[in-house]
């Protein structure tokens, strides 16, 4: 069986997504942020994403090892790899992983104390995952460290799945004290290639060189074209590319683009959480679940499944390897066609039943101290559920804000066992206009000039951390955003001490008016007086006496102002996290 070991090794598959965006988090005056922060309520009115351009987002990660670490530079100044050090900074599992996303539409308005958004948003996620002793054994064959160990690729494979999303967003505004939001996804899938079983080990007995298999697996696909073995196996995919009506139905034949688009029967759902809670006026906190959800596919699926199979050989006198001495791969191959061919068909097993794979939940938690409307300091945590384990990483951020024209970010995190994670980010407001690009690794530009800053001297330090790199992230789009609120001239320093001025002299001044207009009191003994100037006088103090009360009080008014502590800052000042009331 000439492709077995093309299904053994490629189609182990495993499953693991690490798609994150630390910076946008501390990024407030983007609307997209309401994306990993459904709790957040923006300033503006109304937000308008151009379509593809306003939001774009893309990450590689790889958690083994950096570049640095597999290169180094020889007596000739030439790049050589590493292996022993590329080797030693692994784990037993690691993953290289690629994300993307792109908004197709984004819509967003203000309606009292509640704000609600639209999206459309095509993602794809690639993830492989590679068990350290693959590289081992590419590297220096099963002789070595590996000779009488069991060489374990168990996990060897990919994931890939490509959907579209389609959001509604709600947030609600409680008394500028707290706020909570809710995202209600409907997904439709397009592609997906999963792994429920992954297993497989060789192990080499060090006296005689007889190999021990152990495998299983068990994979599904959707969407994918058919791939057979010895021309009558099929090992993967259900779309059957030579039947010219299925590649009609499924979209891949000219003029049936639709077909693709829209057409697919791989339907799911969704939601995202968030509640964010002003503790006091210099502290908030911030929490939000993400993807809680599920995908069903239906269209062109295929489930290619390997019981749990256990073989031994003892006929390979010589260790196998890749590049070194000893045995070749081509001679296992031709051992395993002979020997264990009929053993593997027996084992083997191929249908076309729909299955379900669930989204990759992501948790963020947050706590934003407020030095003031313009400067915020950010301590965050992130968790994502992978194969039942809970991979997690931590983020600090300092973020600035110059009125309504700029917001800056700089970030420093830590995440898929990488240390050297310097983000920053940026956000400028051209009238209407909101240009931003943001990045969780700066450093990872510097992988794109490896002569520069691999192999240059080591008395840059830029050079040292860029050597470190295992992430690199960008996320940059254009949106038009409406209805900021313009900022407010601040009110006078010395309108307090006015106020108590004009206060003050105007209660002097009636105080003065009323003793000139005090009437004096009715001297009953008097013969001089008569009852008519009495009247009189009464009458003419009495009015005179009112309108000094009216007096008084209308000047009271007057000197009575609004001081600055009933509120901290201009409204137009505040941001999206940030109560306006505070």
């Amino acid at each position: 069986m000439r492709k077995i070991i093309f299904i053994s090794f490629v189609f182990l598959l495993t499953k693991i997504n690490a798609q994150q965006d630390f910076i946008l988090y501390h990024m407030p005056s983007i609307p997209q942020i309401t994306q990993v922060d459904p709790a957040s309520m923006p300033d503006s009115k109304l937000d308008i994403g151009l379509p593809i351009i306003s939001s774009v987002y893309g990450s590689i990660f790889n958690t083994g090892f950096s570049i640095g670490d597999i290169f180094y530079q020889n007596a000739d100044g030439i790049m050589m790899p590493d292996v022993d050090n590329a080797i030693a900074k692994m784990s037993s599992e690691n993953f290289f992983i690629l994300n993307g996303s792109t908004d197709l539409m984004f819509v967003g308005f203000k309606a009292g104390n509640n704000f609600f958004s639209f999206n459309v948003s095509e993602k794809l996620d690639f993830t492989f995952n590679y068990p350290r002793d693959l590289i081992v054994l590419a590297m220096e064959g099963n002789g070595n460290r590996l000779l009488g160990k069991r060489a374990s690729l168990d996990g060897l494979g990919f994931d890939f799945t490509h959907w579209r999303e389609y959001a509604i967003h709600w947030v609600h505004d409680v008394h500028h004290k707290f706020s909570y939001g809710a995202r209600l996804k409907y997904l439709y899938g397009m592609e997906n290639f999963t792994t429920d079983v992954s297993y497989m080990g060789i192990e080499t007995d060090q006296n005689t060189h007889a190999l021990k298999f152990d495998m299983a697996f068990d994979f599904r696909t959707s969407g994918l074209p058919q791939v057979m073995v010895d021309g009558d196996i099929p090992a993967i995919g259900g779309l059957n590319t030579n039947d010219s009506i299925a590649m009609q139905q499924s979209g891949f034949s000219e003029g049936y683009i639709n077909n693709y688009l829209f057409n697919r029967k791989n339907r799911g759902l969704g939601i995202d959480l968030g509640f964010n809670y002003h503790v006091s006026d210099k502290l908030l906190l911030e929490a939000s679940v993400l993807d809680l959800g599920f995908i069903n596919w239906n269209s062109y699926t295929a489930n290619s499944k390997l019981e749990a199979w256990n073989y031994e050989y003892d006929g390979i006198s010589n260790p196998i390897s890749i590049f070194g001495d000893g045995s070749s791969v081509d001679f296992l191959k031709e051992v395993l066609e002979d020997s264990i061919e009929e053993d593997l068909k027996n084992n083997y097993s191929y249908s076309n039943e729909s299955y379900s794979t669930a989204l990759r939940t992501k948790i963020y938690a947050s706590m934003e101290y407020i030095v003031d409307h313009n400067n915020f300091i950010s301590l965050s945590l992130y968790s994502s559920f992978v194969r039942n384990r809970w991979r997690r990483g931590m983020g600090i951020a300092y973020n600035y804000h110059l009125g309504n024209f700029l917001s800056a970010t700089a970030s420093y995190s830590i995440y898929n066992r990488s240390y050297s994670n310097v983000g920053f980010g940026l956000s400028l407001n051209l009238g209407p206009v909101e240009i931003y690009c943001l990045t969780d690794n700066v450093l990872a530009f510097g992988t794109l000039n490896p002569r520069d800053n691999f192999l240059s001297d080591a008395a840059s330090s830029i050079n040292i951390d860029t050597k470190k790199v295992r992430n690199g992230q960008i996320h940059f789009g254009l949106n038009l955003t409406f209805g900021r609120d313009k900022k407010e001239k601040p009110i006078d320093e010395e309108d307090e001490n006015r106020a108590q001025s004009v206060s003050s002299s105007s209660e002097k001044s009636n105080e003065s008016s009323s003793q000139s207009n005090t009437p004096k009191r009715t001297n009953y003994n008097s013969k001089g007086s008569s009852d008519k100037n009495q009247k009189s006088k009464k009458t003419k103090n009495s009015k005179s006496s009112y309108n000094t009360k009216t007096e008084k009080k209308k000047n009271t008014r007057k000197g009575e102002l609004k001081t600055k502590v009933e509120q901290s800052a201009p409204k137009s000042s505040t941001v999206r996290k940030v109560s306006r009331k505070l």
